[in-house]
């Protein structure tokens, strides 16, 4: 999901099982009328999407959009006088919150055909990598795209503070959206082997870097 906010100058880019539903839900109810807020799949109640489709009625800005296709549509200028952030999550905790959803999920498991175990999931390599979405390589180097990326473990109290900043005073982050993924615990962080961490770690190793964020 994408949520613009003209009235409070941010934006917001969704990442991998970083909470990103749960934080769209609950912006959803504080940003104005005139801002743009994509779906989410499934639909939530509490969630009211708007001002996402072009003149055409096609869809114009959409779930997960990275940083460049949504400075693109809204201009550089504008862009870059809006806070724009997205969140991140220590990779091992991300890879086994995927892992759970690919597992779990009715929406990415139909009929249960992903029967992966977390040995064939480390090895198969497909990780919910985010770094396109908030970085761009320029003159032959990697480099952030988004003013802000938030630490997932600081979540609670790093997004209402930097959500007062944009004049948006005591939000709580109170949704627990696709929680139930995780339910059906198939692996834990204690049980992650020193190689599959390595592996994993190896596999996010630029992502570490671009956003200078130590995990230990």
């Amino acid at each position: 999901m994408t949520i613009i906010s003209f009235e409070h100058q941010f934006v917001f880019i969704k990442t991998t099982k970083t909470a990103g539903t749960s934080i769209e839900i609950d912006l959803s109810s504080v940003v104005g009328d005139d801002d743009i807020v994509t779906p989410i799949y499934p639909p939530d109640p509490r969630h009211r999407p708007r001002n996402h489709l072009g003149p055409d009625g096609e869809q114009r800005f959409r779930n997960h959009m990275p940083a460049t296709e949504i400075r693109n549509l809204i201009g550089r200028d504008r862009f870059r006088d809006m806070l724009s952030f997205c969140v991140e999550r220590e990779p091992v905790e991300k890879c086994i919150s995927h892992f759970h959803m690919l597992r779990n999920s009715p929406l990415h498991n139909k009929r249960g055909s992903y029967q992966h175990s977390w040995s064939e999931y480390v090895e198969d390599g497909q990780f919910p990598n985010d770094i396109a979405k908030y970085s761009v390589v320029w003159n032959g180097k990697r480099q952030l795209i988004v003013d802000r990326v938030l630490r997932y473990d600081r979540l609670a109290r790093d997004l209402p503070a930097l959500l007062q900043e944009r004049g948006i005073p005591d939000f709580r982050l109170t949704s627990r959206a696709k929680s139930e993924y995780s339910q059906n615990r198939l692996v834990t962080v204690q049980e992650v082997t020193r190689s599959q961490r390595d592996r994993i770690h190896d596999a996010f190793r630029p992502s570490l870097e671009v956003t200078g964020i130590d995990w230990d």
